[in-house]
């Protein structure tokens, strides 16, 4: 796994545009002891994607998180994500988990496109996020061009 850590924190930095490099990836993924699991998918020695199953029983007992959800930008519409993510819900399933949450950015629309196609739904935590997704959900269901997806 030491080898996957340059090559993580190059995918989580395209996928998220901050900042990752190996001691973070370390710090908030391998180390983190509330991931359980780290799912990626290879192609070579070059990381395509990657999602984690992470436990937060104090703050969502009897369920699974799915954490770092990522995928190349450049391979987006492969289907890579769905598949670490599939893999992420299996683990929590197999765990005998209730279920699998998630918290994301509202500007992710390709990932808000795969998480609602799951079955995840939104919480509105707070009072401005009824109007967020207001906005969002005539962008994620208006027509895309194929280079868009």
């Amino acid at each position: 796994m030491e080898e996957d850590l340059p090559g993580l924190a190059a995918l989580l930095a395209g996928s998220f545009g901050e900042p990752w490099d190996v001691a973070r990836v370390r710090r908030d993924l391998t180390e983190d002891p509330t991931v359980v699991r780290t799912f990626v998918i290879a192609e070579g020695d070059r990381i395509l994607a990657t999602a984690s199953s992470r436990l937060l029983p104090d703050v969502y007992p009897g369920v699974g998180y799915l954490h770092w959800v990522a995928s190349d930008p450049e391979r987006r519409g492969e289907g890579l994500g769905l598949n670490v993510v599939v893999a992420v819900l299996h683990d929590v399933a197999a765990r005998g988990l209730a279920g699998c949450v998630l918290e994301t950015d509202d500007d992710r629309l390709s990932a808000l496109r795969l998480y609602l196609g799951l079955g995840f739904v939104p919480v509105m935590r707070e009072p401005d996020h009824e109007l967020r997704w207001s906005l969002i959900f005539p962008q994620l269901f208006a027509p895309r061009s194929k280079a868009a997806r």
